[in-house]
């Protein structure tokens, strides 16, 4: 290749297309490589080469243009002809170092069949931004992408291809694509476990097995349709995705976490922990980070000191019946069998809470299991529950009565639209925070957010011209209609919801650190919510739930606490008041903005003011 003559443009054709992006670019680069050479044709342009790679732009290191920068560097080419300038570039690195290349005389020319970028200050400028926007661009994708993946992983489904045993459901929309298991092969890879459990069949016999049963890998476009080797086998057995969960890598931390799927599992969590020990791995590859969820919130009632959480996981020797702890074991201490060569040994695990004893080493308090510990949270959560017939006729009763006080003076339209954006505010709040909508189907979180801030915004502009409204009728609206929601709904969360959820909805119970004492958990309610297991006990028909009525009716007759409804009205006055004089703590919802999955509501200390 001979060096180009002075003043004249020697171009290389570069066609680039991301490796991800091989069934999804705009234009291929068959496409461009056609495009670009015609145009040349018709230009009547000099060509050094045609240049092709298949490698992402948004990050340094790709060969083949590095190749096309030293054709440069040693005066072989000086023009490039792409058919986007992002196709060159689209990180700061890359796109610095055309832009110096350009100043130094190496460089003449990018054009495109759009556009033509020279070697003077006005176009390196708009090079640069082009540069920029590529970059802007890529970066933006990558969020996006990131955020419906972590969606995706709060939703309970593992992104990418499914393994063996299951299929990635492409019958629903991208982003909404589940897992379901494959009728083809779920069965011969349970087969599998069932046959490394009985302690009879090695790795490597198991692969015998399979090809004999002809179990082969899915096909795809480019590959599978092979038996499984011994080392797809092991990676198998220690997959936890199996068992029901799977890893997914913490962008900020870099580590792996495990996350509880929605997939069908096809082995229980006890038996992928036999197979690990089986296979000589004493630990086990999961995370028990969200197994101890009421650590750090419960103190001892007897010596004061913190209340700590024991995963405590035991087998049953299948020859002299021995139990034992079997992490960091691989035989039983009692009679040394091995317990790779025992045929289904039975599995314990067991969840309880004791107290640390760090201020006392004599404290006799005894330990007590999750379930216990959960069933008195749940008696809590019981006598304070109200039914949403009732939060509902209270809230409108409340309503009612700001409405009655206030129309002296805001008689106007605008104060008719602010009850209605009030209205709607409290429905929305209402919808998003139902039990019915904890998996978003009925109101995403994008949805409330959008139509939240709208109403937001509206209420702002409708506050501006009311200058005798002031904010707190608003605030403690927003405070009862949160609370007597939370107050509904929060039973039904901590019973259904996920451990990010039950670990909310515990910590929001007490202002201070809960007593345990004698087996028995003392529970110090914060405000309202003690006011909510004074309603619920003074009133027990206000815990009683009933299904909605098909024909209109009466409010006051179709409610299962019609009888109770005079003196309920006695006491809305006091129920203002004190929904009035709450000002310690504040309402915030749990939420996460990249899952459109509703948490929790919960409640913590008001921020003081500056």
């Amino acid at each position: 290749m001979t060096s180009p003559e002075k003043n004249k443009y020697v171009y290389v054709v570069y066609c680039r297309k991301s490796q991800e992006d091989k069934d999804r670019q705009v234009i291929s680069i068959e496409s461009q490589e056609r495009e670009l050479l015609d145009y040349a044709s018709r230009n009547d342009l000099q060509i050094a080469g045609v240049f092709r790679e298949e490698k992402s732009a948004h990050k340094r290191g790709r060969p083949i243009f590095a190749e096309i920068m030293q054709l440069m560097e040693r005066g072989k080419a000086n023009a490039f002809l792409v058919w986007q300038p992002n196709r060159i570039a689209r990180n700061t690195a890359d796109g610095g170092l055309v832009i110096s290349h350009m100043d130094e005389g190496m460089i003449r020319e990018v054009r495109t069949p759009f556009k033509t970028y020279a070697n003077n200050s006005d176009d390196k400028f708009f090079l640069l931004l082009e540069f920029g926007m590529a970059k802007k661009s890529s970066d933006d994708m990558i969020v996006s992408m990131k955020r419906g993946h972590r969606a995706k992983v709060l939703a309970g489904w593992r992104n990418g291809i499914a393994p063996i045993g299951y299929l990635n459901n492409l019958d629903r929309p991208k982003g909404e694509r589940n897992i379901i298991p494959d009728p083809e092969r779920f069965n011969l890879v349970r087969r599998i476990f069932d046959r490394f459990l009985t302690g009879e069949y090695s790795v490597r016999e198991l692969r015998r097995e399979t090809t004999g049963w002809g179990l082969r890998t899915r096909q795809t476009k480019r590959q599978g349709n092979k038996h499984l080797q011994i080392s797809h086998i092991y990676r198998l057995l220690t997959q936890p995705f199996y068992c029901g969960s799977f890893w997914v890598k913490n962008d900020q931390t870099g580590e792996k976490e495990l996350h509880k799927g929605s997939h069908q599992s096809m082995i229980t969590e006890e038996e992928f922990d036999l197979i690990q020990v089986k296979l000589g791995r004493k630990g086990k590859p999961r995370s028990k980070k969200h197994k101890l969820l009421y650590t750090g919130k419960i103190e001892c009632g007897q010596c004061g000191s913190m209340v700590t959480g024991e995963d405590k996981r035991q087998l049953i020797c299948t020859t002299c019946r021995h139990k034992f702890a079997y992490t960091g074991r691989d035989a039983c201490p009692k009679c040394s069998t091995k317990i790779e060569e025992m045929q289904t040994p039975t599995m314990l695990r067991y969840v309880y809470y004791h107290c640390t004893k760090s201020k006392n080493k004599a404290c006799s308090q005894r330990s007590v299991r999750v379930e216990r510990l959960e069933a008195m949270v749940d008696d809590v959560l019981k006598r304070l529950s109200l039914s949403k017939d009732f939060s509902e006729w209270a809230l409108e009763e409340l309503a009612q009565e700001t409405e009655h006080s206030s129309q002296k003076d805001l008689i106007d339209s605008q104060q008719r639209r602010y009850k209605e954006v009030i209205s709607e505010l409290a429905n929305l709040t209402k919808l998003y925070t139902s039990p019915a909508n904890i998996d978003g189907k009925h109101l995403s979180l994008q949805e409330y957010e959008g139509a939240r801030s709208q109403l937001l915004t509206e209420k702002k502009q409708l506050d501006d011209i009311r200058p005798d409204t002031g904010r707190k009728s608003e605030e403690w609206i927003d405070w009862a209609v949160n609370s007597f929601h939370f107050a509904t709904a929060a039973r039904a969360w901590f019973e259904k919801g996920t451990p990010e959820q039950k670990k909310s909805i515990f910590a929001s119970l007490s202002g201070s650190n809960l007593i345990l004492k004698d087996g028995k958990l003392h529970i110090s309610l914060k405000k309202p919510l003690d006011f909510c297991t004074f309603i619920a006990a003074t009133f027990p028909a206000t815990t009683t739930l009933i299904e909605p009525n098909k024909s209109p009716m009466n409010k006051g007759q179709s409610s299962s606490f019609g009888a109770s409804i005079p003196s309920l009205r006695g006491i809305l006055n006091d129920v203002r008041t004190f929904f009035k004089t709450v000002e310690e703590y504040e309402w915030f919802p749990i939420l996460d903005n990249d899952s459109p999955a509703f948490k929790s509501a919960k409640l913590r200390k008001k921020p003081k003011a500056a």
